[in-house]
């Protein structure tokens, strides 16, 4: 009795909280224990997305790029074929290792703040790239 009772309200959680970011609205403020409640589902889900998006996406392809131009080949693709191999192998797995922690840490930093300011909200829950 007391599982079944545990998964009912499990389930009701679940749904409750997958409606909430469609019940956002920026017009009634949902106070301190809102933006609170947005900000830590904000966070417990933009960390792992931070750190797919930089560890596979981002650092990787910044580092290459970055290295590409350090050893001589230009910013608009002037690059030779041997300059773009050494830049791949170096960059691929230096980048992933480096975009784990930065992505975790950027992913919280979005979380936090965003939840915050704009809780339950589709912003907040999307990891996008800062220029």
């Amino acid at each position: 009795m007391k599982k079944k009772l545990l998964a009912l309200m499990t389930a009701g959680m679940l749904a409750a909280s997958m409606t909430a970011p469609a019940m956002a609205d920026d017009s009634t403020p949902l106070g301190a224990v809102g933006s609170l409640l947005g900000s830590t589902t904000a966070t417990i889900v933009d960390v792992p997305e931070g750190i797919l998006y930089h560890s596979l996406y981002n650092c990787p392809l910044k580092t290459t790029q970055y290295l590409v131009e350090a050893f001589g080949g230009g910013a608009t693709g002037g690059a030779r074929f041997d300059q773009l191999v050494v830049s791949s192998v170096i960059g691929i797995p230096v980048g992933f290792l480096w975009g784990i922690p930065y992505g975790a840490i950027r992913g919280g930093t979005h979380g936090m703040t965003s939840g915050w300011e704009k809780p339950f909200s589709t912003e907040s829950y999307i990891v996008i790239e800062e220029n």
